[in-house]
């Protein structure tokens, strides 16, 4: 009667007829609880039906009657990573190729369990002798290109994903993964393709299109990512992640509000999403909405967990009359410079100053007056009662844009220094330092131009270009246009290890300064120089938005892409500005 009900149970599986399937198991088993076969079938019955708990008991109980059944270990794990327990999983996969050592699902299955819980060479090393043995397995070439993108081998990851795809060329999960690998070598263009294949096959991943979407921002195609977050919205509308992407796409198109929209969705869905709060702060202070950005700007501390040296962190609101207080600029050298204006303020109301700063910044920081106690950040500081990030200072003292510090100069050049340089530059004409490179990383991603885009200034008569750049970032000197001349300075420019202060020395006696978003630029604005700025589209919090000055410099005149990635429109708009520039005259 059992082996009956069984062929009843088998034949109603292959003809998709679980209810019926699961009937017959269970009359067995309330004859026989101790029939293995009975056990395993509704085990496998329930896994498809998507009962996965009560799966996972009925192949407990069967391999207690048959633990040395490999087929049944390697389902059990099967269902154990559907429940997302992938660590017992891969026992159960080990113990199924203790008993078959050559059972290739299991070890397929259990490379893809190692890469659930972050063991990815151990998934490879499995994998390995797979792909010499069955060249024709798709997953065996799948989860070795997942593998290996985790142990960023991209290149070889879009192999592995080649070779499953020569297989079969309608694997959506493979054109997926090419993709992600694809984008991680910066191979963007080709990483939008493999996604658009992907999607042909597999439309309704939402993690496909938020990749995409990715990738199409990438390419500053941000209209199009916008549309494919979109899509990942709609098919999973509770995505902190895509909400998060769809922020980053709408700011870069300067559309900030909306920016602050997404992020505020996102965080409604993950409160804990840290880089979505500080994106958020960023659009708020590009608006101009200081108190509430800055306040915000604070997370930038959670994005990174340092380990803590100083515990005792300067509250909002504490007294510091009377007490020490450790100020540590945490970022780079421009925003060490915009922010040591705040330390005026700390000595006025009462409280004794140590910065510490990169090593190279001290002896030019030592031209603030009143001068705190400027150490390097290697030094080890006095007792202090506070400590506080440089950067937090505006947040401390609640900053609005009508509250910046702008007393200005706050920095001044080395007299002997001055005159060194005045000497060997020469005083005719009309002098314009420039700098036109900047990081190629980070927040600085496009602020760079090329040096041939001061031509139409050269053209001007009397004006003379003088590099700020050190000469070891003066290469693109060699491939000028013709006609365009840039003076050096020679290779002692700033080559000592103190960083700025033969740039300081320079921009005292020159006319104006022009220079990307750049340390070279707030450096002439807290000298109180004549400088202008040049500013991608959508540029930096720090210049808001659709402003030719700025409240943090007024010496500063602001010049912004009027598209994104047109330098030759805003040069264009520097030159007609100079002919009515004060203090030029041909």
């Amino acid at each position: 009667m059992s082996e009956a009900l069984l062929n009843q149970a088998a034949f109603a599986l292959r003809r998709g007829d679980l209810g019926q399937a699961e009937h017959c198991c269970r009359e067995v088993l309330g004859r026989d609880p101790r029939n293995f076969e009975a056990c395993d079938a509704l085990a496998v019955i329930l896994s498809r039906s998507g009962r996965l708990a009560e799966a996972a008991y009925f192949f407990e109980q069967a391999l207690k009657l048959n633990p040395d059944d490999a087929i049944a270990r390697s389902s059990y794990g099967d269902v154990l990573r559907a429940m997302g327990r992938p660590a017992e999983a891969v026992e159960q996969y080990d113990r199924a190729l203790r008993i078959q050592p050559d059972f290739t699902d299991a070890a397929i299955s259990r490379a893809a369990a190692l890469c659930a819980v972050d063991r990815p060479s151990e998934a490879l090393e499995g994998l390995e002798p797979l792909a010499g043995r069955e060249p024709r397995n798709l997953f065996v070439h799948y989860n070795r290109s997942v593998a290996l993108a985790m142990l960023e081998r991209f290149e070889e990851a879009v192999s592995a994903c080649d070779a499953g795809l020569a297989v079969d060329p309608n694997c959506a999960d493979a054109w997926h993964n090419r993709g992600v690998a694809l984008f991680r070598l910066q191979r963007f263009a080709e990483a939008v393709e493999s996604y658009d294949r992907a999607a042909a096959i597999a439309p309704g991943v939402a993690q496909l299109h938020i990749n995409r979407g990715g990738a199409l921002a990438a390419l500053a195609r941000y209209p199009e990512a916008l549309v494919a977050y979109d899509r990942a919205l709609a098919l999973d509308p509770n995505s902190a992640y895509a909400y998060f992407n769809r922020g980053v796409g709408l700011t870069e198109m300067k559309r900030i509000e909306e920016a602050i929209v997404s992020y505020e969705r996102a965080l409604r869905l993950a409160p804990d999403y840290v880089l979505a709060e500080y994106n958020r702060a960023l659009c708020r202070l590009q608006l101009g909405q200081l108190e509430e950005g800055f306040q915000g700007y604070e997370a930038r501390h959670r994005l990174t967990p340092k380990p803590v040296l100083y515990p005792q962190s300067l509250r909002p609101g504490e007294d510091i009359a009377g007490k020490t207080l450790l100020v540590r600029g945490e970022q780079g050298l421009g925003d060490i410079i915009q922010f040591s204006r705040y330390l005026r303020l700390l000595q006025e109301a009462d409280a004794k100053v140590i910065l510490s700063v990169q090593p190279h910044l001290v002896r030019l920081l030592g031209s603030l007056n009143p001068r705190p106690q400027i150490i390097a950040w290697t030094d080890v500081p006095m007792a202090f009662d506070h400590h506080i990030a440089l950067e937090s200072l505006p947040g401390f003292f609640q900053t609005r844009l009508d509250t910046i510090p702008a007393s200005i100069p706050y920095l001044s050049a080395e007299p002997a220094l001055v005159e060194k340089w005045k000497q060997k530059r020469g005083a005719d004409g009309f002098k314009i330092g420039i700098a036109w490179r900047s990081s190629a990383s980070g927040a600085s991603i496009g602020k760079t131009f090329s040096p041939a885009h001061f031509a139409a200034l050269s053209k001007i008569p009397g004006v003379r270009l003088i590099s700020l750049q050190k000469t070891e970032e003066s290469a693109e000197l060699g491939d000028l246009p013709p006609g365009l001349t840039i003076e050096q300075l020679g290779p002692d420019f700033d080559a000592r290890p103190d960083a700025f202060v033969d740039s300081a020395a320079v921009m005292a006696s020159l006319d104006l300064v022009i220079s990307p978003d750049t340390a070279i630029a707030h450096l002439a604005g807290a000298l109180g120089r004549p400088v202008w700025t040049a500013l991608k589209y959508v540029p930096d919090w720090r210049w808001l938005l659709d402003r030719a000055d700025t409240p943090w410099y007024p010496t500063m005149r602001l010049y912004r892409q009027p598209a994104p990635g047109d330098w030759p429109g805003l040069f264009a708009e520097m030159a007609a500005a100079l002919a009515t520039f004060k203090g030029y005259s041909q």
